[in-house]
């Protein structure tokens, strides 16, 4: 094909699954409000972790995360590199980002993220599927490639490849079928290293909640290396969450609310 045949069959392609994700329900989702099981592996496919969790998100890009732990046990921050948050007992970590700022709560009160992990969790944004599809194909600078049939996970598929102009590699395989992504694949490079980091998301058991299709199994590996998988147990959007919950102060709320329960679980069991 030519280039110009390319862009515009991938691009065709790109029409049909956002139609098949909802079309303008899905372009339309204002906010999300998530609850799941958060499973992480390590370097050898052990399981690492088994967390419950909520995720909030306002988009484009407030999030709020919400670990529900049960024990003395590690969360690994499998999205945003912030390794080994230790958790207290049976309590809640609860990391909440806006933009390029970053809190968490853990059981030594509230903190600013470091600074890595607030730039990582801006390239997440910047590179996730969703937003490419809802809000950055007209973007300057983005470009489209048709890259070829394949089969993926057994299934008929198609390949899209998106570049744009920070030089991010971005490919998608969707379903012939359903029109739906199977694969949401980016590539970076690090500037000084050179080394290449691939992060594979796969998108599995597609149902429809208030008229968009949202998976139910979220899978990622990097490097070819499976690190967690996330399975929802429900989802509601455009909820009008409100943008209190995503600042630092929500966290000191919460921290104080769950401290007062603590004393008073206390005096309870006295």
């Amino acid at each position: 094909l030519l280039p110009e045949q390319s862009a515009a069959k991938a691009k065709a392609i790109l029409q049909q699954v956002i139609s098949a994700l909802g079309g303008r329900a899905f372009l339309n989702v204002r906010d999300s409000d998530c609850t799941g099981r958060l499973v992480q592996f390590g370097h050898s496919g052990e399981t690492l972790g088994n967390t419950l969790f909520r995720e909030l998100w306002l988009l484009p890009a407030k999030n709020r995360m919400e670990y529900i732990t049960k024990g003395q046990h590690n969360i690994v921050g499998y999205l945003l590199g912030a390794d080994g948050l230790s958790i207290v007992q049976g309590g809640v970590l609860i990391t909440v980002f806006d933009g390029d700022q970053g809190w968490m709560l853990d059981k030594s009160g509230v903190s600013s993220q470091p600074e890595d992990v607030i730039k990582s969790f801006a390239e997440q944004v910047k590179s996730g599927m969703n937003n490419m599809l809802r809000s950055r194909m007209d973007e300057d600078g983005v470009e489209f490639r048709y890259a070829g049939s394949d089969l993926v996970d057994m299934k008929e598929a198609e390949w899209i490849e998106i570049s744009d102009r920070d030089h991010r590699a971005l490919r998608m395989s969707v379903e012939k079928s359903t029109h739906l992504p199977l694969r949401w694949v980016v590539a970076t490079r690090d500037p000084e290293t050179r080394e290449r980091t691939e992060i594979v998301t796969s998108y599995t058991q597609f149902i429809s909640v208030d008229g968009v299709q949202t998976p139910l199994s979220v899978s990622r590996a990097q490097n070819g290396r499976q690190v967690s998988q996330i399975f929802f147990t429900g989802c509601k959007y455009n909820s009008n969450l409100s943008p209190q919950l995503f600042t630092p102060a929500s966290l000191e709320q919460h921290s104080s609310e769950a401290s007062k329960k603590g004393y008073k679980d206390g005096k309870d069991n006295k």
